[in-house]
């Protein structure tokens, strides 16, 4: 496997690890570094960018932690995926320690699909329209999977992304959606919870249906107000059955 080659420029300031850091995700920015990429062994890294190899194993530690590179028993280093749910590790566990995160983050949410869903509506055709109505004909028939529904979810949700034809409002919220996953997953195994997605994704497609913006916006922040809630109530049992083991352990 050829490796990419790398253009380093010297290291001059404290301290060195960082710069080495700012370096590598410069080169992931640039394209220089692709995903699956091989970097080169940690001695010539060390060589190249003029410093020690306990540097080097430092800033790479670092872009692991970030989800940036991937280190494999024997077989070196190399770029990640790159994909959301990658890079957005540290951040999913960091809301696993902080309950009141899952409320920020569905704050910023609601903000950013009800943001989105009001654009939507102004663009939205009946093609689109459409497209949206079938994915829920699709979530219908996957009220028993709850994996599949989960993507077919996501699939409403960027659909709904595009068509408001703003690149970085989608990529924010499809940010914030990964990073509720893992509080998601098991309260959207409840048939209830499924149940009330589907209304409200029909009350938003009705609203996009009509290009009401303000109704759009409000229907979106509903349906994430409706996620949290059942978010928090997964959390609290989940937290609930911990104590419970922790008690039955300690008897």
């Amino acid at each position: 496997m050829t490796r990419p080659s790398l253009t380093i420029t010297s290291l001059d300031r404290e301290p060195v690890s960082e710069q080495v850091v700012t370096q590598l995700l410069g080169m992931v920015k640039a394209g220089n570094l692709k995903p699956g990429d091989h970097l080169p062994p940690e001695r010539e890294l060390a060589q190249s960018f003029g410093v020690s190899r306990p540097t080097i194993r430092e800033a790479v530690r670092a872009l692991v932690v970030l989800g940036v590179l991937t280190t494999r028993q024997g077989g070196g280093i190399y770029v990640s995926n790159l994909r959301a749910e990658t890079l957005l590790g540290p951040l999913q566990f960091f809301l696993s320690l902080e309950d009141t995160a899952v409320d920020t983050l569905y704050d910023a949410r609601q903000l950013i699909e009800g943001g989105i869903a009001g654009r939507a509506a102004h663009a939205a055709t009946p093609d689109d329209v459409r497209a949206l109505q079938e994915l829920i004909v699709l979530q219908k028939g996957a009220v028993t999977d709850p994996q599949a529904y989960r993507k077919l979810d996501i699939a409403f949700h960027e659909r709904i992304h595009a068509m408001a034809a703003n690149p970085f409002l989608a990529r924010a919220a499809t940010s914030l959606n990964t990073l509720g996953l893992e509080f998601r997953t098991v309260a959207s195994e409840s048939p209830q919870v499924i149940a009330q997605s589907l209304l409200d994704h029909a009350a938003i497609v009705a609203a996009l249906a009509a290009n009401d913006q303000a109704a759009a916006e409000e229907a979106m922040r509903q349906h994430m107000r409706n996620v949290l809630e059942s978010t928090q109530e997964s959390i609290r049992q989940r937290q609930e059955a911990e104590a419970s083991g922790r008690l039955t352990n300690a008897s």
